[in-house]
């Protein structure tokens, strides 16, 4: 399962490294889920891969609390190959 969250239209680099940085201290690794993209909408998405549901409640709980800063928090499904 991993989890995105995409930053608001507000938040300069500087502050998303800020918070990057603060998932990684909380042992999340966030990367962008678009990298190298000049759109800003699809570069203000990110990802944190791996994630169990402890894990995903956690990361919630965390990027809560940067507010206004982060736009939405969503989980994606588990998902199985078909054969």
């Amino acid at each position: 399962m991993s989890v995105q969250f995409k930053f608001s239209d507000s938040v300069d680099h500087d502050r998303r490294q800020e918070i990057i940085e603060a998932l990684q201290r909380a042992g999340f690794v966030a990367q962008s889920l678009y990298p190298g993209q000049k759109r800003p909408k699809l570069a203000s998405i990110f990802t944190v891969a791996k994630a169990d549901a402890k894990d995903v409640k956690a990361l919630k709980a965390a990027l809560t609390g940067f507010g206004r800063d982060i736009e939405y928090v969503e989980a994606s499904p588990g998902r199985s190959p078909k054969a």
